[in-house]
């Protein structure tokens, strides 16, 4: 008898695509396993089983949730998954979560003889009967250093109090004498105190809120503690000298070479106006008013520490 050939490809029966046949095995009927369940379903859906067989799993699964289904202890809805031990309300929530610390506080007590928390056997603070300040109600409260009888009255008298307390505005004047200070307290419902006050250095008025500020700015601060330094540290007289007042004494003019200064001008400018001690701190000067004059950037460098007479030998130079 003779043997049957083996083809060496064969035609998927679904999608018509060639494949390749294996040298042992059973000759397949279709290129992959997606064509034969494919094929499968079709026949399927045709013949009308996959109808029955989707209907058969349906009843089933529903045959199982009624099985399943119970009501809510609370609310009485029914639950449908065996689970649940509640519906999921929010008012079954809150009623679950009672009932199960209610259930765990007993037995702890149970078992220690005392609730967790200790808020159900615990007595009541004592009480102090006062006069509140601020309303002047009779109150009972649980503190004997207290004054008032609520949070809302103590909140009243501090706004009170703070109001009170912001309730003027202290303006600084100069009097006649150029380094004493003039207070004038003037009644003005303010939420803060603030403070007029005029610069030594500058001569300018500003407003602050701090009493203790005494210059306009950083940069006039700077130079006074400059100048006090320079004079602390060579043990001289230290008194508040106003540059201002020095350079309008003088006429804006320079002391040792007998000119002009240019007021906008900055140092290193050498016509900048600058401060000159006529006796330096050097040689025993003192850092005041009597002792300060202007002068010019490059006149004071010339000078230096030394004692110069009216300024003549400057004069020549330029």
């Amino acid at each position: 008898m003779p043997e049957a050939t083996r083809p060496a490809s064969i035609t998927c029966a679904r999608c018509g695509t060639e494949k390749k046949v294996g040298r042992s095995g059973p000759i397949p009927t279709y290129c992959s396993a997606v064509c034969r369940n494919a094929l499968s379903n079709e026949r399927a859906r045709t013949d009308g089983r996959y109808e029955k067989r989707l209907a058969r799993e349906r009843q089933q699964a529903a045959a199982q949730r009624e099985n399943n289904s119970r009501p809510c202890p609370y609310c009485g809805s029914l639950m449908t998954n065996p689970r649940r031990v509640q519906c999921g309300a929010p008012e079954c929530k809150r009623q679950f979560t009672n009932d199960r610390m209610r259930e765990y506080q007993r037995q702890y007590r149970e078992k220690h003889g005392y609730f967790q928390s200790r808020l159900y056997d615990r007595g009541r603070k004592k009480q102090y009967a006062i006069t509140c300040i601020q309303c002047g109600r009779d109150a009972a409260v649980t503190k004997a250093t207290s004054r008032f009888c609520s949070r809302d009255c103590w909140y009243e008298a501090k706004r009170l109090a703070t109001a009170q307390a912001h309730s003027q505005i202290v303006l600084w004047r100069r009097n006649r004498h150029p380094l004493r200070i003039q207070i004038i307290r003037v009644r003005k419902p303010l939420r803060r105190r603030w403070y007029s006050a005029c610069c030594p250095m500058c001569a300018t008025w500003f407003v602050t809120d701090n009493p203790l500020h005494q210059h306009c700015s950083s940069r006039c601060g700077k130079r006074a503690a400059k100048d006090r330094r320079r004079a602390l540290e060579r043990e001289a007289f230290v008194s508040p000298v106003s540059r201002t007042r020095i350079f309008e004494r003088d006429r804006w003019t320079c002391q040792l070479c007998g000119k002009r200064v240019k007021r906008d001008a900055v140092v290193p400018d050498p016509m900048a106006p600058v401060l000159d001690h006529v006796l330096p701190l050097a040689r025993g000067g003192t850092h005041e008013p009597a002792n300060a004059q202007l002068a010019h950037y490059r006149c004071n460098s010339l000078k230096s520490d030394s004692v110069w007479g009216d300024g003549e030998q400057l004069a020549l130079i330029g």
